[in-house]
């Protein structure tokens, strides 16, 4: 029987398939999937905060969860709990004229295809656009776009299941 590292590293290793996922990522899976194949940026949309953007094609979409905040509203055994999850998605553009056109265009897609799903497949019972901010970066031989985006939604479970 081998310890340590050599038995660690017999074991079968874990994926994704067959594992429960939380709300939280059943929800961020139902926006990819509703941004995936805008016009603006198509495929280009990446589940991750960090990504370098040097080696991804541009335009594209990052989304990721930044904060929840939770709060009984049922106050018996098993409280029902109400979370509030935001959505931050941030749309980049890199390009040397009409990004300002092209940053414009992906803030009205991403907010027309969240509002035509905003019940995200049945998994919440809101969603809405609360912030937009558009910032630009004009170093080097393209410019830089950057629209930052949050959504809020709203979600009920039972406390202690998710």
């Amino acid at each position: 029987m081998n310890f340590g590292l050599a038995a660690f590293a017999e074991l079968p290793m874990a994926t994704d398939e067959g594992r429960i996922q939380s709300q939280q990522n059943l929800i961020k899976q139902a926006a990819l999937t509703t941004l995936t194949g805008l016009s603006t940026t198509g495929s280009n949309i990446y589940a991750s905060r960090v990504h370098n953007l040097e080696t991804i094609k541009l335009p594209a979409l990052l989304l990721y969860t930044v904060d929840e905040e939770s709060e009984p509203i049922v106050m018996n055994p098993a409280r029902s709990v109400e979370k509030t999850l935001t959505l931050h998605l941030e749309g980049y553009v890199k390009q040397n004229t009409n990004y300002d056109d092209k940053v414009d265009e992906i803030s009205k897609e991403v907010e027309e295809a969240l509002f035509s799903n905003r019940l995200l497949n049945g998994l919440v019972l809101d969603s809405f656009l609360t912030n937009t901010e558009i910032e630009y970066e004009s170093e080097g031989d393209n410019p830089l776009a950057r629209v930052v985006m949050d959504f809020e939604v709203v979600y009920h479970h039972k406390e202690g299941i998710l």
